[in-house]
């Protein structure tokens, strides 16, 4: 069953998982340029986008989620952060998002992808907002729950939303652990 997402359950999320570590360890698996832009589909409390404003420093960092209250969360966290004036969060959803058309340099789905509501139109919507060389990077805490066959099910649902998997990898740090896959798309196809 689908968690239903309301104020309630935001605060609860933000107050026991919204600083959780596959954010800022996924984000230092990956090569951030300083002027980059993310976009964090489903960013919860921001922490992810908190923690990679340390290596993108003259970049945007945009927040996505579909609950207003977790956005209200996310501005509270990052009002006081040293790139605040760097970091927005909007309200939108994986399939609508509130973005314009190829700025993204990155779009990160951190635990997000299983709570989109439509996947096929959530990828649609992360090709719009890529830039050509841009690159999807989801991140699933501990993995993808019914081990080989639904992890190569997964890949296979990127690959045919037109996504190239350029790295598939699972980190283990401490008691924490989750797989990571960047993806992106091949400049060849125009998906517009």
């Amino acid at each position: 069953m689908a968690t239903e997402w309301t104020t309630e359950t935001a605060e609860w999320y933000a107050a026991h998982y919204g600083e959780y570590a596959t954010n800022s360890l996924a984000v230092d698996a990956l090569d951030l340029p300083a002027n980059a832009v993310i976009v964090d589909v489903g960013c919860g409390a921001g922490p992810a986008l908190r923690h990679a404003s340390q290596r993108v420093t003259t970049g945007a960092l945009i927040g996505v989620d579909p609950v207003p209250r977790m956005v209200e969360i996310a501005q509270a966290r990052a009002a006081d952060h040293p790139a605040a004036a760097r970091l927005e969060f909007r309200v939108g959803s994986a399939e609508s998002l509130p973005v314009d058309d190829g700025v993204a340099d990155f779009v990160f789905a951190f635990d997000s992808f299983d709570h989109w509501q439509d996947k096929a139109a959530g990828l649609a919507e992360v090709r719009r907002i890529l830039r050509p060389a841009g690159q999807l990077v989801v991140v699933k805490d501990g993995g993808v729950p019914g081990g080989a066959k639904a992890a190569k099910a997964f890949v296979k649902r990127l690959t045919d939303a037109g996504f190239a998997l350029a790295r598939e990898e699972t980190i283990e740090v401490d008691e924490v652990s989750f797989t990571l896959w960047i993806c992106s798309l091949p400049e060849s196809i125009d998906f517009r």
